[in-house]
């Protein structure tokens, strides 16, 4: 029950921040580069929630929902 209501708010707070992040992120690259980051953060949390509710697959799930933000981290960093 607790693990349900976990992935239902981390499910929710990341999926906001990939959506919030993936628009502005790299404004400054030109169209195709732009087109692709976006995807790429988008593309990467879709299959991390399908993989949050397989069984076998759910640590790596949880990996790929919140790779965006680490991605995003690194970007502002560096």
């Amino acid at each position: 029950m607790i693990l349900k209501i976990y992935r239902i708010i981390h499910l929710v707070w990341t999926g906001i921040f990939a959506f919030y992040i993936s628009i502005p992120i790299l404004e400054q690259g030109s169209m195709e580069r732009k087109f692709i980051d976006e995807a790429l953060f988008i593309v990467l949390w879709i299959i991390g929630v399908f993989l949050l509710y397989n069984k076998k697959l759910e640590k790596y799930g949880f990996l790929l929902t919140i790779l965006p933000f680490i991605f995003a981290i690194f970007i502002y960093i560096f």
